[in-house]
């Protein structure tokens, strides 16, 4: 129910924003800053009804508890990187570490730039000019002939 009330007071407050710009548009507007004012009350109440409407249906553990992410030495980062490439195959894009670890794109892209000076891996560029970074020490064995 909160969650309705919640999106009914944004629309509420969208319809009254569209109507005080019509108004200053038309050259009739009076209390003008007044009336978005409201309507931004509106609109930021209503969304703050539906994000605790939200919040009300996790379980107790998750809603109390603070969204934090444990920070990694160098050496924890090497490793989900590395712990990535290995489910992988041994080959990895920017974007499935950033994806598979708790790294940015952006922190995933220096790691893996860093390794590959390192000569723990080899880059390689697709036609459509990805990255894929391959550890050949990671990569799947072929069997060997009897």
């Amino acid at each position: 129910m909160k969650s309705i009330i919640g999106w009914a007071l944004a629309a509420f407050g969208v319809i009254g924003f569209g109507i005080e710009i019509d108004k200053l548009i038309s050259g009739t507007a009076e209390n003008t800053v007044s009336g978005l004012i409201i309507a931004a009350v509106f609109i930021l109440g209503g969304l703050a009804l539906v994000r605790s409407a939200r919040r009300a249906k996790l379980p107790p553990e998750l809603r109390d508890a603070p969204v934090m992410r444990p920070a990694l030495d160098s050496r924890g980062v090497e490793r989900a990187v590395l712990a990535c490439a290995q489910t992988h195959g041994g080959r990895v894009t920017i974007a499935e570490v950033a994806a598979g670890t708790q790294l940015s794109f952006t922190e995933a892209k220096e790691v893996l730039e860093e390794l590959s000076r390192a000569g723990a891996c080899t880059v390689d560029v697709t036609e459509n000019g990805a990255f894929i970074y391959e550890f050949s020490g990671l990569m799947p064995r072929a069997a060997s002939k009897a």
